[in-house]
């Protein structure tokens, strides 16, 4: 019988990777709950070569509820790519878009900021500016359907039976988030809720469809979709879907890199949406939309805030 050693010896073993991307690459982010890259960010070529900038711009944040009703998840970032030539000294400079965190406000907190720069080759000075989502929306409400409570504020609403349907986050006057300069642009996507219950407190009868941006995870974009249920030690109740929401993110993630969110409202370590905390920090991909506030009677939900915006600048030397 052949030992272990033997067989192994037999074995061509290599530890060299061959599906790396050549050259070096430099990321920038906001990504914290209240300090910034407060001056921008600007990179310097270190020689002569080509760079492939990615840029996304701020999710959408999810927007704070009081007590009866729902919301809807914020929007996508744009994403743009640009490709040039550099020479030593050559820069890229700008801003990475910032989504918004102010958690404290009532049901819409607004449209997250875009991610803009400027690429100075050579004398010549180009720019480029990726949107940011429009925000999420919620309502409070004690009539029959929430579902009927969008369509009657002008949301785009697609019925699926008595009081029931889907609902997106666009509506008269309502924009998607699009890119600028770039040799590719890709119009960040919508997110939208199914309300398949007849009561704004039945959380049980709903499901979130939250987008991330195009190129994080796919080409063209991603949607996630979870639902909700009112089961205390399960979907910590308020903020209820944390768990289910990242669990279906790594689904969607050929490398994913989190378990579920560890937080509750009525248990002892108390992190859950009802606390004006949970509304600034991050807990979602750059670019990616917040998903919705899900109150029950008597406790707010905040909604998740917006991924923040990014720059991604891969640099081959010539």
């Amino acid at each position: 019988m052949a030992s272990l050693k033997s067989l192994l010896g037999s074995k061509n073993f290599t530890q060299e990777e061959t599906n790396l991307e050549q050259g070096r690459i430099y990321a920038y982010n906001n990504g914290v709950m209240y300090s910034f890259l407060c001056n921008g960010f600007c990179w310097q070529s270190p020689g002569s070569g080509t760079i492939t900038i990615d840029a996304w711009g701020a999710g959408g944040s999810g927007a704070r509820m009081c007590c009866c009703g729902a919301g809807i998840p914020g929007n996508a970032a744009a994403f743009g790519r640009k490709k040039t030539s550099v020479v030593s000294g050559n820069r890229v400079c700008g801003s990475v878009g910032k989504s918004c965190g102010n958690a404290s406000a009532i049901c819409f907190r607004g449209c997250s900021e875009a991610t803009c720069f400027c690429i100075n080759t050579n004398g010549h000075v180009g720019c480029m500016c990726v949107q940011g989502g429009k925000g999420g929306v919620s309502f409070c409400s004690t009539t029959p359907s929430m579902y009927c409570c969008f369509r009657a504020n002008g949301y785009c609403a697609t019925n699926r039976g008595p009081n029931c349907g889907i609902v997106c986050n666009t509506c008269s006057g309502a924009f998607m988030a699009c890119s600028y300069g770039g040799d590719v642009n890709c119009c960040g996507c919508i997110s939208c809720s199914s309300f398949l219950g007849c009561y704004p407190a039945c959380t049980c009868m709903r499901y979130h469809h939250v987008a991330l941006p195009a190129f994080v995870m796919a080409k063209c974009g991603i949607m996630v979709t979870y639902a909700t249920e009112s089961d205390n030690p399960y979907s910590r109740w308020s903020g209820m879907g944390q768990h289910q929401y990242i669990n279906a993110l790594n689904a969607a993630s050929r490398m994913p890199s989190m378990g579920v969110y560890h937080g509750s409202c009525w248990m002892g370590n108390r992190a859950c949406q009802c606390y004006d905390m949970l509304g600034c920090q991050h807990q979602v991909p750059y670019g990616s939309g917040g998903p919705a506030a899900n109150p029950c009677p008597g406790v707010r939900d905040h909604g998740w805030r917006g991924g923040m915006g990014a720059i991604r600048i891969r640099y081959v030397e010539n």
